[in-house]
Protein backbone atom coordinates (compact mmCIF):
# COMPACT_ATOMS: atom_id res chain seq x y z
CA UNK A 1 0.00 0.00 0.00
CA UNK A 2 1.11 3.52 -0.77
CA UNK A 3 1.29 5.64 2.42
CA UNK A 4 -1.69 7.96 2.52
CA UNK A 5 0.32 10.68 4.20
CA UNK A 6 2.72 10.83 1.24
CA UNK A 7 0.33 12.97 -0.79
CA UNK A 8 -2.12 14.49 1.69
CA UNK A 9 -2.13 15.94 5.15
CA UNK A 10 -4.37 13.30 6.68
CA UNK A 11 -3.94 14.63 10.20
CA UNK A 12 -5.10 18.13 9.24
CA UNK A 13 -8.04 16.82 7.23
CA UNK A 14 -9.14 14.51 10.04
CA UNK A 15 -8.79 17.24 12.66
CA UNK A 16 -10.96 19.56 10.57
CA UNK A 17 -13.56 16.79 10.14
CA UNK A 18 -13.67 16.19 13.91
CA UNK A 19 -14.18 19.92 14.52
CA UNK A 20 -17.10 19.93 12.08
CA UNK A 21 -18.54 16.81 13.72
CA UNK A 22 -18.44 18.44 17.15
CA UNK A 23 -20.01 21.58 15.72
CA UNK A 24 -22.94 19.46 14.47
CA UNK A 25 -23.26 17.76 17.91
CA UNK A 26 -22.36 14.37 16.50
CA UNK A 27 -22.61 11.63 19.17
CA UNK A 28 -19.41 10.36 20.72
CA UNK A 29 -19.74 6.90 19.14
CA UNK A 30 -19.90 8.47 15.64
CA UNK A 31 -16.84 10.61 16.36
CA UNK A 32 -15.04 7.50 17.59
CA UNK A 33 -15.91 5.85 14.27
CA UNK A 34 -14.23 8.72 12.46
CA UNK A 35 -11.08 8.43 14.55
CA UNK A 36 -10.89 4.66 13.99
CA UNK A 37 -11.39 5.18 10.25
CA UNK A 38 -8.55 7.72 10.17
CA UNK A 39 -6.28 5.16 11.84
CA UNK A 40 -7.32 2.60 9.22
CA UNK A 41 -6.58 5.09 6.44
CA UNK A 42 -3.10 5.71 7.81
CA UNK A 43 -2.42 1.97 8.11
CA UNK A 44 -3.87 0.93 4.76
CA UNK A 45 -2.75 3.78 2.53
CA UNK A 46 -3.98 3.91 -1.04
CA UNK A 47 -4.50 0.61 -2.89
CA UNK A 48 -1.65 -0.49 -5.13
CA UNK A 49 -2.03 -1.67 -8.71
CA UNK A 50 -1.05 -5.21 -7.67
CA UNK A 51 -4.38 -5.60 -5.86
CA UNK A 52 -6.83 -7.61 -7.98
CA UNK A 53 -9.57 -4.97 -7.79
CA UNK A 54 -7.14 -2.16 -8.71
CA UNK A 55 -5.10 -3.76 -11.48
CA UNK A 56 -7.26 -2.28 -14.24
CA UNK A 57 -7.81 1.27 -13.00
CA UNK A 58 -5.28 3.87 -11.93
CA UNK A 59 -6.04 6.67 -9.45
CA UNK A 60 -2.45 7.89 -9.16
CA UNK A 61 -3.19 11.17 -10.96
CA UNK A 62 -5.89 11.83 -8.38
CA UNK A 63 -3.58 10.93 -5.51
CA UNK A 64 -0.96 13.40 -6.74
CA UNK A 65 -3.66 16.10 -6.85
CA UNK A 66 -4.83 15.53 -3.28
CA UNK A 67 -2.98 18.57 -1.84
CA UNK A 68 -5.09 20.81 -4.12
CA UNK A 69 -8.42 19.39 -2.89
CA UNK A 70 -10.49 20.90 -0.10
CA UNK A 71 -12.80 18.59 1.89
CA UNK A 72 -14.10 21.50 3.97
CA UNK A 73 -15.20 23.93 1.27
CA UNK A 74 -18.56 25.42 2.14
CA UNK A 75 -21.50 25.40 -0.26
CA UNK A 76 -22.92 28.72 -1.46
CA UNK A 77 -25.80 30.02 0.72
CA UNK A 78 -29.08 28.27 -0.09
CA UNK A 79 -32.23 29.92 1.25
CA UNK A 80 -34.66 27.94 -0.91
CA UNK A 81 -34.85 25.78 -4.01
CA UNK A 82 -34.40 28.79 -6.29
CA UNK A 83 -30.79 29.10 -5.08
CA UNK A 84 -29.89 25.67 -6.45
CA UNK A 85 -28.02 25.26 -9.75
CA UNK A 86 -30.32 25.49 -12.77
CA UNK A 87 -29.53 21.92 -13.77
CA UNK A 88 -30.96 20.61 -10.51
CA UNK A 89 -34.11 22.69 -10.83
CA UNK A 90 -34.61 21.33 -14.34
CA UNK A 91 -34.21 17.78 -13.05
CA UNK A 92 -36.75 18.37 -10.30
CA UNK A 93 -39.24 19.99 -12.66
CA UNK A 94 -42.80 20.04 -11.38
CA UNK A 95 -41.96 17.59 -8.57
CA UNK A 96 -40.24 20.25 -6.48
CA UNK A 97 -42.17 20.67 -3.25
CA UNK A 98 -44.14 17.44 -3.67
CA UNK A 99 -41.53 14.78 -2.87
CA UNK A 100 -39.01 13.80 -0.23
CA UNK A 101 -35.79 15.58 -1.12
CA UNK A 102 -32.20 15.85 0.07
CA UNK A 103 -29.73 17.98 -1.90
CA UNK A 104 -26.03 17.97 -1.11
CA UNK A 105 -23.81 20.65 -2.64
CA UNK A 106 -20.10 19.95 -2.34
CA UNK A 107 -19.57 18.78 1.25
CA UNK A 108 -22.82 20.03 2.79
CA UNK A 109 -26.50 19.20 2.61
CA UNK A 110 -28.28 22.43 1.64
CA UNK A 111 -31.88 21.22 1.18
CA UNK A 112 -33.92 18.81 3.33
CA UNK A 113 -37.56 18.47 2.38
CA UNK A 114 -40.20 15.97 3.40
CA UNK A 115 -43.59 16.09 1.71
CA UNK A 116 -46.59 16.41 4.09
CA UNK A 117 -47.77 12.93 3.10
CA UNK A 118 -44.44 11.45 4.20
CA UNK A 119 -44.52 13.32 7.51
CA UNK A 120 -47.97 11.96 8.28
CA UNK A 121 -46.73 8.44 7.55
CA UNK A 122 -43.78 8.79 9.92
CA UNK A 123 -41.27 8.61 7.05
CA UNK A 124 -38.01 10.43 7.85
CA UNK A 125 -36.08 12.17 5.06
CA UNK A 126 -33.17 14.31 6.22
CA UNK A 127 -29.42 14.80 6.18
CA UNK A 128 -27.23 12.27 7.95
CA UNK A 129 -25.92 15.06 10.21
CA UNK A 130 -29.44 15.83 11.38
CA UNK A 131 -30.21 12.14 11.82
CA UNK A 132 -27.12 11.66 14.00
CA UNK A 133 -28.53 14.26 16.39
CA UNK A 134 -32.26 13.58 16.23
CA UNK A 135 -32.35 9.85 15.36
CA UNK A 136 -29.07 8.50 16.70
CA UNK A 137 -30.80 5.38 18.06
CA UNK A 138 -31.76 4.40 14.51
CA UNK A 139 -28.20 4.82 13.25
CA UNK A 140 -25.95 3.48 15.97
CA UNK A 141 -26.18 -0.17 14.86
CA UNK A 142 -26.33 0.67 11.16
CA UNK A 143 -23.87 3.41 10.20
CA UNK A 144 -20.72 1.60 9.08
CA UNK A 145 -22.24 -1.87 9.58
CA UNK A 146 -22.21 -2.87 5.88
CA UNK A 147 -19.23 -0.95 4.48
CA UNK A 148 -16.28 -2.60 6.12
CA UNK A 149 -14.17 0.03 7.94
CA UNK A 150 -10.97 -1.56 6.65
CA UNK A 151 -12.23 -2.46 3.15
CA UNK A 152 -9.47 -0.34 1.60
CA UNK A 153 -7.75 3.00 2.12
CA UNK A 154 -10.34 4.98 0.19
CA UNK A 155 -13.25 3.51 2.15
CA UNK A 156 -11.45 4.32 5.39
CA UNK A 157 -10.68 7.87 4.22
CA UNK A 158 -14.34 8.40 3.30
CA UNK A 159 -15.49 7.25 6.75
CA UNK A 160 -13.01 9.58 8.44
CA UNK A 161 -13.95 12.64 6.35
CA UNK A 162 -17.67 11.83 6.15
CA UNK A 163 -19.63 14.97 5.27
CA UNK A 164 -23.27 15.16 4.29
CA UNK A 165 -25.29 12.27 2.95
CA UNK A 166 -28.93 11.37 3.44
CA UNK A 167 -30.96 9.39 5.96
CA UNK A 168 -34.24 7.77 4.96
CA UNK A 169 -36.41 5.81 7.39
CA UNK A 170 -39.66 4.11 6.33
CA UNK A 171 -41.51 2.55 9.30
CA UNK A 172 -42.98 -0.96 9.42
CA UNK A 173 -45.99 -1.46 7.16
CA UNK A 174 -45.70 1.95 5.45
CA UNK A 175 -45.64 2.49 1.71
CA UNK A 176 -44.03 5.87 1.10
CA UNK A 177 -46.71 8.00 -0.56
CA UNK A 178 -44.33 9.85 -2.93
CA UNK A 179 -40.86 9.17 -4.34
CA UNK A 180 -37.75 10.28 -2.48
CA UNK A 181 -34.96 11.93 -4.43
CA UNK A 182 -31.36 12.55 -3.39
CA UNK A 183 -29.01 14.84 -5.32
CA UNK A 184 -25.24 15.13 -5.05
CA UNK A 185 -23.79 18.22 -6.72
CA UNK A 186 -20.18 19.38 -7.15
CA UNK A 187 -19.27 22.98 -8.04
CA UNK A 188 -16.19 23.34 -10.23
CA UNK A 189 -12.82 21.88 -9.31
CA UNK A 190 -10.86 21.38 -6.11
CA UNK A 191 -13.79 19.75 -4.33
CA UNK A 192 -13.61 16.64 -2.17
CA UNK A 193 -17.02 15.44 -1.03
CA UNK A 194 -17.41 12.35 1.16
CA UNK A 195 -21.15 11.77 1.77
CA UNK A 196 -22.48 8.69 3.52
CA UNK A 197 -26.16 7.76 3.21
CA UNK A 198 -28.20 5.25 5.19
CA UNK A 199 -31.54 3.90 3.93
CA UNK A 200 -33.77 1.82 6.22
CA UNK A 201 -37.07 0.16 5.32
CA UNK A 202 -38.98 -1.56 8.09
CA UNK A 203 -40.93 -4.80 7.93
CA UNK A 204 -43.37 -4.84 4.99
CA UNK A 205 -42.43 -1.25 4.03
CA UNK A 206 -42.32 0.11 0.48
CA UNK A 207 -40.41 2.99 -1.12
CA UNK A 208 -38.97 4.38 -4.34
CA UNK A 209 -35.70 6.30 -4.00
CA UNK A 210 -33.63 7.85 -6.81
CA UNK A 211 -30.17 9.31 -6.23
CA UNK A 212 -28.49 11.47 -8.89
CA UNK A 213 -24.87 12.63 -8.99
CA UNK A 214 -24.17 15.74 -11.04
CA UNK A 215 -21.65 18.56 -11.42
CA UNK A 216 -20.82 21.53 -13.56
CA UNK A 217 -17.83 21.51 -15.90
CA UNK A 218 -14.29 21.95 -14.68
CA UNK A 219 -10.70 21.91 -15.97
CA UNK A 220 -8.92 20.56 -12.89
CA UNK A 221 -9.88 17.68 -10.60
CA UNK A 222 -12.72 17.07 -8.16
CA UNK A 223 -13.26 13.92 -6.11
CA UNK A 224 -16.46 12.29 -4.92
CA UNK A 225 -15.87 9.68 -2.21
CA UNK A 226 -19.30 8.24 -1.46
CA UNK A 227 -20.96 5.44 0.44
CA UNK A 228 -24.51 4.10 0.77
CA UNK A 229 -25.83 1.46 3.18
CA UNK A 230 -29.30 0.00 2.62
CA UNK A 231 -31.15 -2.10 5.23
CA UNK A 232 -34.39 -3.83 4.26
CA UNK A 233 -36.71 -5.43 6.80
CA UNK A 234 -38.70 -8.61 6.22
CA UNK A 235 -41.11 -8.50 3.27
CA UNK A 236 -40.04 -4.95 2.37
CA UNK A 237 -39.78 -3.74 -1.22
CA UNK A 238 -37.42 -1.03 -2.41
CA UNK A 239 -36.88 0.42 -5.86
CA UNK A 240 -33.53 2.25 -5.74
CA UNK A 241 -31.94 4.06 -8.66
CA UNK A 242 -28.45 5.52 -8.57
CA UNK A 243 -27.71 7.65 -11.64
CA UNK A 244 -24.20 9.04 -12.08
CA UNK A 245 -23.51 11.85 -14.55
CA UNK A 246 -20.45 13.75 -13.31
CA UNK A 247 -18.48 16.20 -15.41
CA UNK A 248 -15.33 15.02 -17.17
CA UNK A 249 -13.07 16.39 -14.37
CA UNK A 250 -14.53 14.26 -11.55
CA UNK A 251 -12.91 11.18 -10.06
CA UNK A 252 -15.47 8.95 -8.36
CA UNK A 253 -15.06 6.19 -5.80
CA UNK A 254 -18.04 4.70 -3.98
CA UNK A 255 -19.16 1.72 -1.96
CA UNK A 256 -22.79 0.67 -2.06
CA UNK A 257 -24.15 -2.10 0.14
CA UNK A 258 -27.61 -3.56 0.61
CA UNK A 259 -28.81 -6.20 3.06
CA UNK A 260 -31.92 -8.11 2.01
CA UNK A 261 -33.99 -9.86 4.70
CA UNK A 262 -36.57 -12.67 4.57
CA UNK A 263 -39.09 -12.22 1.76
CA UNK A 264 -37.67 -8.85 0.73
CA UNK A 265 -37.50 -7.59 -2.87
CA UNK A 266 -34.85 -5.13 -4.00
CA UNK A 267 -34.96 -3.53 -7.45
CA UNK A 268 -31.60 -1.81 -7.97
CA UNK A 269 -30.95 0.36 -11.05
CA UNK A 270 -27.48 1.79 -11.64
CA UNK A 271 -26.18 3.98 -14.47
CA UNK A 272 -22.63 5.23 -14.98
CA UNK A 273 -22.35 7.95 -17.61
CA UNK A 274 -20.00 10.67 -16.36
CA UNK A 275 -16.70 11.18 -14.64
CA UNK A 276 -13.08 11.03 -15.70
CA UNK A 277 -12.32 7.86 -13.77
CA UNK A 278 -14.96 5.90 -11.85
CA UNK A 279 -14.71 2.97 -9.45
CA UNK A 280 -17.86 1.63 -7.82
CA UNK A 281 -18.32 -1.44 -5.62
CA UNK A 282 -21.96 -2.57 -5.33
CA UNK A 283 -22.54 -5.52 -2.99
CA UNK A 284 -25.82 -7.25 -2.17
CA UNK A 285 -26.26 -9.56 0.84
CA UNK A 286 -29.23 -11.91 0.64
CA UNK A 287 -29.40 -12.62 4.35
CA UNK A 288 -32.94 -13.97 4.82
CA UNK A 289 -34.75 -16.93 3.22
CA UNK A 290 -36.72 -16.00 0.12
CA UNK A 291 -34.96 -12.67 -0.40
CA UNK A 292 -34.76 -11.30 -3.95
CA UNK A 293 -32.38 -8.81 -5.54
CA UNK A 294 -32.76 -7.65 -9.13
CA UNK A 295 -29.83 -5.52 -10.28
CA UNK A 296 -29.86 -3.76 -13.65
CA UNK A 297 -27.44 -1.14 -14.87
CA UNK A 298 -25.51 0.32 -17.75
CA UNK A 299 -22.33 2.23 -18.49
CA UNK A 300 -21.71 4.46 -21.51
CA UNK A 301 -18.21 5.85 -21.89
CA UNK A 302 -16.73 8.16 -24.50
CA UNK A 303 -13.56 10.20 -24.86
CA UNK A 304 -11.01 8.80 -22.42
CA UNK A 305 -13.43 7.89 -19.65
CA UNK A 306 -12.60 4.85 -17.53
CA UNK A 307 -15.23 2.94 -15.56
CA UNK A 308 -14.74 0.04 -13.16
CA UNK A 309 -17.79 -1.63 -11.64
CA UNK A 310 -17.43 -4.47 -9.16
CA UNK A 311 -20.54 -6.34 -7.99
CA UNK A 312 -21.03 -9.06 -5.41
CA UNK A 313 -24.20 -11.15 -5.09
CA UNK A 314 -23.71 -12.79 -1.72
CA UNK A 315 -26.21 -15.56 -0.93
CA UNK A 316 -26.17 -16.19 2.80
CA UNK A 317 -29.60 -17.84 3.25
CA UNK A 318 -31.63 -20.48 1.46
CA UNK A 319 -34.23 -20.03 -1.31
CA UNK A 320 -32.93 -16.61 -2.40
CA UNK A 321 -32.87 -15.17 -5.91
CA UNK A 322 -30.49 -12.67 -7.46
CA UNK A 323 -30.64 -11.54 -11.09
CA UNK A 324 -28.03 -9.11 -12.39
CA UNK A 325 -27.69 -7.55 -15.85
CA UNK A 326 -25.06 -4.89 -16.55
CA UNK A 327 -24.75 -3.44 -20.04
CA UNK A 328 -21.89 -1.36 -21.35
CA UNK A 329 -21.34 0.78 -24.43
CA UNK A 330 -18.05 2.43 -25.37
CA UNK A 331 -16.71 4.72 -28.06
CA UNK A 332 -13.55 6.73 -28.77
CA UNK A 333 -10.81 5.60 -26.33
CA UNK A 334 -13.09 4.83 -23.41
CA UNK A 335 -12.58 1.75 -21.28
CA UNK A 336 -14.81 -0.23 -18.96
CA UNK A 337 -14.12 -3.07 -16.58
CA UNK A 338 -16.88 -5.17 -15.09
CA UNK A 339 -15.94 -7.62 -12.34
CA UNK A 340 -18.77 -9.61 -10.83
CA UNK A 341 -18.92 -12.43 -8.32
CA UNK A 342 -21.72 -14.70 -7.15
CA UNK A 343 -20.96 -16.18 -3.72
CA UNK A 344 -23.14 -18.92 -2.26
CA UNK A 345 -22.51 -19.76 1.39
CA UNK A 346 -22.64 -23.25 2.82
CA UNK A 347 -26.27 -23.96 3.68
CA UNK A 348 -27.71 -21.43 1.19
CA UNK A 349 -29.54 -24.20 -0.64
CA UNK A 350 -31.99 -23.64 -3.50
CA UNK A 351 -30.17 -20.50 -4.51
CA UNK A 352 -31.12 -19.12 -7.93
CA UNK A 353 -28.48 -16.64 -9.13
CA UNK A 354 -27.79 -15.15 -12.53
CA UNK A 355 -25.18 -12.66 -13.66
CA UNK A 356 -24.78 -11.21 -17.17
CA UNK A 357 -22.60 -8.50 -18.66
CA UNK A 358 -23.24 -7.38 -22.26
CA UNK A 359 -20.95 -4.89 -24.00
CA UNK A 360 -21.26 -2.95 -27.23
CA UNK A 361 -18.09 -1.38 -28.64
CA UNK A 362 -18.55 1.46 -31.13
CA UNK A 363 -14.91 2.15 -32.05
CA UNK A 364 -11.71 0.17 -32.58
CA UNK A 365 -9.88 2.12 -29.87
CA UNK A 366 -12.40 1.46 -27.08
CA UNK A 367 -12.01 -1.54 -24.79
CA UNK A 368 -14.32 -3.51 -22.53
CA UNK A 369 -13.19 -6.17 -20.06
CA UNK A 370 -15.61 -8.55 -18.38
CA UNK A 371 -14.60 -10.79 -15.48
CA UNK A 372 -17.52 -12.80 -14.04
CA UNK A 373 -17.02 -15.39 -11.32
CA UNK A 374 -18.68 -17.98 -9.09
CA UNK A 375 -17.86 -19.24 -5.57
CA UNK A 376 -20.31 -21.94 -4.51
CA UNK A 377 -20.26 -23.85 -1.22
CA UNK A 378 -23.80 -25.32 -1.40
CA UNK A 379 -24.80 -28.31 -3.53
CA UNK A 380 -28.42 -27.61 -4.49
CA UNK A 381 -28.25 -24.38 -6.46
CA UNK A 382 -28.74 -22.91 -9.91
CA UNK A 383 -26.04 -20.34 -10.68
CA UNK A 384 -25.11 -19.09 -14.14
CA UNK A 385 -23.10 -16.23 -15.55
CA UNK A 386 -22.17 -14.95 -18.97
CA UNK A 387 -20.49 -12.08 -20.79
CA UNK A 388 -20.41 -10.79 -24.34
CA UNK A 389 -18.35 -8.10 -26.09
CA UNK A 390 -19.16 -7.13 -29.65
CA UNK A 391 -19.74 -4.43 -32.24
CA UNK A 392 -22.95 -3.01 -33.64
CA UNK A 393 -24.63 -5.65 -35.77
CA UNK A 394 -23.86 -4.86 -39.44
CA UNK A 395 -27.15 -6.33 -40.63
CA UNK A 396 -29.14 -4.11 -38.27
CA UNK A 397 -27.23 -1.05 -39.48
CA UNK A 398 -27.81 -2.02 -43.11
CA UNK A 399 -31.52 -2.58 -42.51
CA UNK A 400 -32.02 0.85 -40.89
CA UNK A 401 -29.84 2.78 -43.33
CA UNK A 402 -31.51 1.09 -46.30
CA UNK A 403 -34.73 2.68 -45.06
CA UNK A 404 -33.29 6.16 -45.21
CA UNK A 405 -31.85 6.67 -41.73
CA UNK A 406 -28.47 8.43 -41.46
CA UNK A 407 -25.69 6.35 -39.95
CA UNK A 408 -25.66 8.20 -36.61
CA UNK A 409 -29.44 7.93 -36.28
CA UNK A 410 -29.35 4.22 -37.05
CA UNK A 411 -26.61 3.70 -34.47
CA UNK A 412 -28.55 5.72 -31.91
CA UNK A 413 -31.63 3.53 -32.34
CA UNK A 414 -29.58 0.36 -31.93
CA UNK A 415 -27.85 1.66 -28.79
CA UNK A 416 -31.15 2.86 -27.30
CA UNK A 417 -32.62 -0.57 -27.94
CA UNK A 418 -29.56 -2.14 -26.32
CA UNK A 419 -30.10 -0.07 -23.16
CA UNK A 420 -33.93 -0.21 -23.18
CA UNK A 421 -34.28 -3.15 -20.70
CA UNK A 422 -32.49 -1.03 -18.06
CA UNK A 423 -33.98 2.38 -18.89
CA UNK A 424 -37.51 0.96 -18.81
CA UNK A 425 -37.02 -0.07 -15.17
CA UNK A 426 -36.33 3.50 -13.99
CA UNK A 427 -39.47 4.63 -12.14
CA UNK A 428 -39.65 8.29 -13.28
CA UNK A 429 -40.41 9.14 -16.92
CA UNK A 430 -38.55 12.47 -16.74
CA UNK A 431 -35.34 10.59 -15.85
CA UNK A 432 -35.92 7.98 -18.54
CA UNK A 433 -36.27 10.72 -21.17
CA UNK A 434 -33.17 12.52 -19.91
CA UNK A 435 -31.10 9.33 -20.17
CA UNK A 436 -32.24 8.88 -23.76
CA UNK A 437 -31.02 12.41 -24.49
CA UNK A 438 -27.65 11.68 -22.86
CA UNK A 439 -27.26 8.56 -25.01
CA UNK A 440 -28.08 10.57 -28.12
CA UNK A 441 -25.53 13.23 -27.14
CA UNK A 442 -22.79 10.68 -26.49
CA UNK A 443 -23.37 9.01 -29.83
CA UNK A 444 -22.93 12.46 -31.38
Amino acid sequence: MTPATAVLDLEAWTAAALVRAAKHDEPTWAIAQRSAAAANARALGFPKREHELWRRIDFRTLEQAFPSLDPAREAPPTRNLDDLPTVLLERLGSEAGRIGLVVQRNGSVVVEQSAPELVRQGVIVCSLERALVQHADKLRERLGALIEPDYDGYAALGAALRSGGAFVWVPDGVEAAVPIRIFQWLDGTGQLAAPRSVIVLGKNARATIVEEELSDAGEGIAFHLGGTEVFLGEDAKLVYGTLQEWGAHVYHYSNQRARVARGTELQWIQTILGGRMVKTNSYFDLAGPGGQAYVHGFMFGDGRQQFHLHTLQRHLADHCTSDLLIKGCLKDRARSVYQGLIQVAEGAQRTDAYQANRNLVLSDTARADSIPGLEILANDVRCTHGATIGNVDAEQMYYLMARGLPRNEAQRLIVEGFFAPVIDRIPLESIREHLRQVIQRKIG
